[in-house]
């Protein structure tokens, strides 16, 4: 660990199921995890790793390298794997991040079976997610512009990171898209 378990913002849950519907927020130079409005006793969380902050030596308007997108995924790490612990066992992470809502989109190709099952409207699965992620690599590692219209700017690949490694770590089905 890096010290990013130092960072995080102090957080007492309730017990397992007394505060299950958590919403995402991932910001320039951090990551959130709000209780949904009208828990207004409920505490929040703050994770040090965001997208400008992950993305600063990253070349500008290409795909981070394949090295870079290694470095990125292990100070996500650092900073989502200690955080899971201060949620209940019954966590759902929900986001009304535009730009998430942007991911499932190109998440879903038409034509495929999986599109159709773990992206859909207001459901963004970890398939759908880990096959952008696949997507992101392959751009990394060469693939032309011109054969994936998947965006590689930094803050989009650090904010795909980001939800990836959130969802794998913390045990999660997906990511459900709210207004």
């Amino acid at each position: 660990m890096t010290g990013y378990a130092s960072q995080l913002l102090p957080c007492a849950i309730g017990p397992a199921g007394a505060r299950d519907r958590w919403l995402l927020q991932i910001n320039a130079q951090s990551t959130l995890v709000l209780p949904e409005p009208g828990d207004k006793d409920a505490p929040s969380l703050t994770m040090p790793v965001g997208t400008e902050q992950l993305a600063a030596g990253w070349r500008r308007g290409n795909p981070p390298t394949l090295l870079q997108i290694e470095q990125a995924i292990e100070a996500i790490e650092d900073a989502v794997m200690p955080a899971r612990a201060r949620f209940p066992a019954a966590l759902q992470l929900a986001t009304r991040d535009p730009h998430v809502h942007a991911l499932s989109a190109l998440a879903t190709r038409p034509g495929t079976a999986e599109a159709a099952s773990t992206a859909a409207g207001d459901w963004l699965g970890i398939a759908a997610v880990e096959q952008l992620f696949n997507r992101l690599a392959a751009r990394a590692g060469g693939r032309p512009a011109s054969q994936d219209a998947l965006p590689v700017d930094g803050a989009s690949a650090a904010r795909l990171l980001i939800l990836r490694e959130l969802l794998h770590h913390w045990g999660l089905p997906g990511v459900a898209l709210v207004g």
